[in-house]
């Protein structure tokens, strides 16, 4: 064995130095392709015409596409640096590759010159108020020369065309287009004003023409085919996400999260009223969202036999209105310190009902505890008196009921193993250790 053993290292150190010791040292990542000569002169010559683009790289007017600092090509999507490979067989079949290529050989590729032609004429409509031809002039110019700010311009200028069309969909789609491919578009704040108004409108809309979500819009180009107080909230969610610290997005969340209480969905709304208390600190809006949400709250609890959380959040919610916004409140204070009440009650009465359970099944030690719990907890409620009283009442009766069948089971021989002896980690208590005694829930 020792033989074998020493042969197994001889065989493993002879195969590391083989290799140049690869297995010790850590891969290191392939260099970037150096340019050719032709690129690095062509790089060279244009470098000083070179705009840079915020989030796309460098762009050269002539050129389709965007370079990093040193010439090469980088990707649109993702900004990382192409090394350009040559495609293989199957690559050029590809549907994308074979129609790029059919449309180029029939001249409607790449062309910077014709795409300013229909950019031009696209303006040219917009200024005598013919928007829709001017949004298909648009999209044939960003059409003709993608990758580009060119192609950056008339995605914009196409969605402001069918803005003032009131074709509020198409537009919508044009704004989403935008985004996708310029997550840094220089037009982003126009943009986000545009989908705040669309999707107020919407919303608007839905909440004095409810229908139903399957019915469709045949006639009117200001909506969706379908649902439109749904679209309107997922343009809401879009100016959250394209522009989260901009001037828009707790707007747009606390937009979300009024729709969803006035349709009566608590717990959606809850949790944008949350999501702009979190988030959003320094908002107009949160003096609101404190109070709706305390109304959200209330309205999610459903009883001493459902989850607390509710309760417990609506209390947190209490205190913060109470010492972070004296001033708004005004005659509200009153009523939230009702509210406040109203929550203790019912938190009082979540301990009543369970010790009131295990009262009904002789655990008296439990009943006792959460009856000693509602008056320490709560010492200012009815309930707490009745806790004391029940209390008293039960002040003889043993922790646990006796066993069923105790007699039976006094019948039948003992065993004679002696079993483990378990140490008593409280041996003073009076509260009987039931399985599932954690916190309010009911024995399982």
């Amino acid at each position: 064995m020792v033989a074998r053993a020493h042969w197994l290292i001889l065989v493993v150190t002879l195969l590391a130095s083989t290799a140049g010791c690869a297995l010790w040292s850590p891969k290191t990542p392939p260099a970037r392709a150096a340019l050719t000569a032709e690129q690095a002169q062509w790089w060279a010559d244009n470098r000083d015409r070179a705009r840079y683009v915020k989030g796309k790289g460098y762009y050269v007017a002539g050129t389709s596409g965007f370079f990093d600092h040193e010439g090469r090509r980088v990707s649109t999507e993702m900004g990382t640096v192409l090394d350009e490979p040559k495609p293989g067989p199957l690559e050029n079949l590809a549907p994308k590759k074979l129609w790029a290529s059919t449309k180029k050989a029939v001249g409607q590729g790449p062309n910077e010159q014709v795409a300013r032609e229909h950019l031009a004429n696209g303006d040219a409509l917009f200024r005598q108020k013919k928007y829709v031809d001017a949004a298909k002039e648009y999209r044939k110019a960003y059409a003709r020369w993608p990758d580009s700010p060119l192609e950056e311009e008339a995605i914009f200028k196409a969605a402001e065309s069918e803005f003032f069309a009131d074709r509020y969909p198409q537009a919508e789609d044009e704004y989403a287009l935008l985004v996708k491919k310029f997550p840094s578009t220089q037009y982003l704040s126009q943009l986000v004003e545009r989908r705040f108004a669309i999707g107020r409108y919407w919303e608007q809309y839905d909440r004095a023409h409810p229908r139903f979500v399957l019915q469709p819009n045949l006639f009117d180009k200001t909506r969706p085919r379908f649902d439109t107080g749904g679209h309107a909230l997922k343009v809401y969610e879009r100016i959250r996400m394209d522009d989260p610290i901009g001037p828009r997005a707790d707007d747009a969340v606390m937009a979300t999260a009024n729709a969803y209480f006035l349709k009566g969905r608590w717990d959606d709304a809850d949790y944008h009223y949350g999501l702009l208390r979190s988030e959003f600190p320094k908002s107009e809006h949160q003096y609101q969202a404190h109070l709706l949400g305390l109304r959200c709250k209330i309205l999610r609890y459903q009883g001493p036999a459902y989850e607390g959380a509710p309760l417990d959040e609506a209390d947190e919610i209490v205190a913060q209105l109470l010492t972070q916004f004296p001033q708004e409140l005004g005659q509200e204070r009153e009523r939230v310190k009702q509210v406040q009440a109203e929550i203790n009650a019912q938190r009082a009465l979540r301990g009543w009902e369970m010790a009131e359970y295990y009262a009904k099944n002789d655990y008296y030690g439990a009943a006792r505890h959460y009856y000693a719990k509602v008056v320490e907890e709560y010492p200012n409620t009815k309930l707490a008196e009745q806790s004391r009283a029940r209390m008293e009442e039960f002040k003889a009766e043993p922790n646990n009921p006796d066993p069923p069948f105790e007699w039976v089971i006094n019948m039948l021989p003992r065993s004679t193993k002696v079993a483990p002896t378990v140490q008593q980690t409280n041996a003073n208590s009076n509260v009987a250790r039931l399985p599932g005694m954690n916190g309010f829930g009911p024995p399982q």
